[in-house]
């Protein structure tokens, strides 16, 4: 077929039109991924900021209930509380420098950055103020409230930079969040009186239950198998293939212990002497923890005087051993 100018002018013409409608769609098509992939990156952002602030916020209730309600509160459980904000605050930094903000959130992400690690420095310096006066309240000028105040001071920064962040975003839509940004204050202006280190350590020292008692102690200890008798007022085992001791160490205090030494000493009538030790990895306020000492080297028709101990190193050494005598039945 051929073709006259007209024709291929027509041509051409149809050919440019059919270009500049597929270069309009295309760069919608563009325009619009484009926007998509900027607004799931600003989603996926926001979503990471609002849990950080969220666990943030619940870290600071728990902070202003302690301080509020410090009366009503035992050692272990401040202890509790304040491991679980200062761990919490640190998985959730490790979120957030994770996170990757858009351009135009750069300013948020950074005022959020300051507060987490404010808020990080001060819960680490406020927990150690606050044991060191639960340990020691009459010294409300020592080293104690001056950690607590510096850690004070850290978190008031956090709360500010934190104001910074929600500037940042007051006009950013939010509403497909689970919920609104909360507001933070770890160091509340209508109740900066109860931070005070001084009133603080007066409310600790009337609430004996916030001190420090170190006390471990031999709860218990018992022969397996038991006496079946009295001989010359000392109790007689039964010969037996396994002479066991049982032994219970009990946590009396409120601090937890860790790497505890349990030393047996098996002393015979003819001067025979045994030992064995056994350790506790860790033992909590309160808790108690059961042990055996299996295969008594013990003899038919002997004497023993056996002692149990632990390091003598807490608030009560009377109950850090305890020793016991008995004798082996005769060979039947």
């Amino acid at each position: 077929m051929t073709y006259t100018p007209e024709m291929r002018r027509r041509r051409r013409r149809r050919t440019m039109i059919v270009l500049v409608v597929v270069g309009a769609i295309s760069a919608t098509a563009y325009g619009v991924t484009r926007a998509l992939g900027e607004a799931e990156v600003t989603r996926a952002y926001l979503d990471i900021a609002y849990e950080v602030a969220r666990g943030q916020a619940l870290a600071a209730d728990s902070l202003g209930e302690m301080v509020t309600e410090i009366e009503e509160f035992t050692r272990p459980r401040m202890l509790r509380t304040l491991e679980e904000m200062e761990s919490r605050s640190d998985e959730l930094a490790t979120l957030l420098a994770a996170a990757d903000p858009p351009p135009d959130l750069e300013r948020a992400d950074l005022w959020l950055q300051i507060a987490i690690t404010a808020w990080r420095n001060g819960l680490s310096e406020a927990r150690a103020g606050l044991l060191a006066l639960a340990s020691n309240p009459v010294d409300s000028d020592g080293s104690g409230a001056a950690a607590l105040q510096r850690g004070l001071v850290d978190l008031r920064v956090g709360d500010r930079a934190y104001h910074g962040f929600m500037s940042e975003i007051a006009d950013v839509d939010t509403t497909l969040l689970g919920g609104s940004f909360p507001s933070i204050a770890f160091v509340p202006t209508t109740s900066e009186n109860l931070f005070d280190p001084v009133d603080l350590a007066r409310r600790m020292f009337l609430t004996p239950e916030l001190a420090s008692v170190d006390d471990l102690a031999v709860a218990d200890i018992h022969l397996e198998p038991s006496p079946v008798g009295v001989s010359g007022g000392l109790p007689v085992v039964p010969v037996s293939s396994s002479q066991s001791l049982g032994v219970t160490i009990t946590n009396r205090g409120n601090e937890s212990r860790t790497g505890i030494v349990v030393t047996l000493r098996l002393v015979s009538n003819d001067g025979e002497e045994y030992t064995a030790t056994q350790e506790i990895e860790s033992l909590e306020g309160g808790a108690a923890r059961s042990m055996t000492f299996a295969d008594l080297p013990v003899k038919p028709g002997t004497r023993y005087q056996v002692t149990v101990s632990i390091p003598s190193d807490d608030d009560e050494a009377d109950n850090d051993s305890t020793t016991f005598r008995f004798a082996v039945n005769e060979d039947a």
